[in-house]
């Protein structure tokens, strides 16, 4: 692949990357679509798919993406999609043991801030059961 089609392809991503922040913020994991992110990032959902093979994995790379804010500190957490993305990630972890423990991780990595999103992050530390993993 020549160096022009990957930064292109790089750069796909991180529009719907963008785009699906927002929108899965605004509108909630399970009601924001595949189709209303590529057209927010003015991409067709074939776009998303020759980056993601599923929702699932968009969703991944998505929470990748917040996380890394996430553990960035206070200043990196005031994006606009942050309180509300991480209200939704909360929500889906409680059903969801595999990210339930992954987001766990990233709630002990995150610095800690005086911030409303710092407070968020502690508090949900606190509250946010982690599953037990069994022995081998």
């Amino acid at each position: 692949m020549g160096i022009m089609r990957q930064k292109r392809r790089a750069e796909t991503r991180t529009l719907l990357l963008e785009a699906g922040l927002k929108l899965f913020a605004e509108r909630g994991v399970e009601a924001a679509t595949l189709d209303d992110v590529a057209e927010a990032a003015g991409f067709t959902k074939g776009a998303i798919y020759r980056q993601f093979p599923s929702k699932g994995a968009f969703l991944l790379a998505l929470f990748e993406q917040y996380a890394a804010v996430a553990r960035a500190g206070s200043g990196a957490r005031r994006a606009s999609w942050f309180i509300p993305l991480t209200i939704q990630f909360a929500a889906q972890a409680m059903r969801d043991p595999l990210l339930r423990r992954r987001f766990a991780l990233v709630l002990t990595e995150a610095p800690d801030s005086a911030t409303p999103e710092g407070g968020l992050l502690k508090a949900l530390a606190r509250i946010l059961p982690t599953p037990v993993v069994p022995a081998a």
